[in-house]
């Protein structure tokens, strides 16, 4: 039985929020290739101490990048790093890296991800960096975001139908 590594929302966050407004010169840029915003949250994920991923049967059951030729799609793409990290860990696999569920709204917390949908393909990513909270009561959430830059962003603020990706640890 393998066990569940934790994933570092802090740290995730943290990054986010360091990053935003900027780039990381580690990583290429892909904001004149279609957007930046996945390669910015998977930047995000490593931060966080998601580790990177080979184990999959194919290029599109990974996940990774070294430089611009060596790099899959689920790194830089919001529709392959949906299916990527939504199929990586059924309970019949025995790939490693990333573990998600599909989450509620109001189960959100700080270093989930959060996908603008069109025709229910995904076309964007953000990340949760902040909760507001009044007492008990959830009120919204702060994202950051590359692909039009945005750094503690009210998630209210942002149209469209969206999707919710927790991300409950590693292998």
């Amino acid at each position: 039985m393998r066990n569940l590594k934790e994933y570092n929302r802090e740290a995730a966050a943290a990054y986010a929020k360091k990053w935003a407004l900027d780039r990381n010169p580690e990583y290429k840029d892909y904001e004149d290739w279609g957007g930046d915003c996945t390669n910015f949250i998977s930047q995000c994920l490593r931060a966080g101490n998601i580790p990177f991923d080979h184990t999959g049967k194919d290029i599109l059951q990974m996940w990774f990048w070294y430089s611009d030729n060596n790099r899959t799609p689920s790194w830089t793409a919001a529709e392959p790093f949906y299916k990527y990290i939504i199929n990586n860990n059924k309970s019949n696999t025995d790939n490693l890296g990333i573990y998600t569920r599909l989450a509620n709204y109001n189960e959100l917390e700080i270093g989930d991800i959060v996908q603008l949908l069109y025709e229910g393909r995904a076309y964007h990513n953000m990340i949760i960096t902040d909760v507001i909270l009044e007492g008990d009561y959830l009120i919204d959430y702060l994202i950051c975001q590359h692909t039009y830059d945005l750094l503690n962003y009210p998630l209210s603020f942002k149209e469209g139908e969206k999707r919710y990706i927790k991300i409950l640890g590693y292998y």
